[in-house]
């Protein structure tokens, strides 16, 4: 590969765009008293979209940590949006689930994660998108 390509500095801007997306994000949460973090978000979002499904099924699902989402979900469990349910097949296995109070939050919430994603798409095409979406797939499988 050719030098100047990974010593681009427009190879870091992804870093800075992801914080810069954070941060306006969370301001606007914040803004709107909605009582939640980003990364509480990208939970409840993928928790009402699967139902209900494991710590470690979350966790791939979000590319986070396991100790990372479980730390994240005692916090929604103390606000009552998570639940943690026992299988009845398997005691060592633990299912999580959007509470009546996690749903509403996602629905309260997700208006506005969809205009901030209208803002930050804003110029850009669904070709745009999907280009996008490729190359950081393929960025995200050469990494080991």
């Amino acid at each position: 590969m050719h030098e100047s390509f990974v010593s681009n500095p427009s190879f870091f801007k992804l870093d800075a765009t992801l914080k810069k997306i954070k941060n306006y994000w969370q301001k606007s949460f914040d803004a709107r008293g909605l009582d939640i973090t980003v990364d509480q978000w990208l939970l409840i979002e993928n928790l009402y979209k699967h139902k209900r499904i494991t710590h470690n099924e979350l966790a791939r699902l979000t590319s986070k940590d396991i100790t990372t989402v479980s730390r994240i979900i005692e916090l929604l469990v103390r606000k009552v949006l998570v639940e943690r349910q026992g299988s009845t097949d398997d005691r060592r296995k633990v299912f999580l689930q959007l509470t009546p109070e996690g749903v509403n939050k996602y629905r309260e919430v997700r208006p506005l994660v969809l205009e901030m994603r209208e803002i930050g798409w804003k110029n850009l095409t669904e070709g745009d998108f999907q280009e996008m979406t490729r190359i950081l797939d393929v960025i995200y499988s050469n990494i080991p």
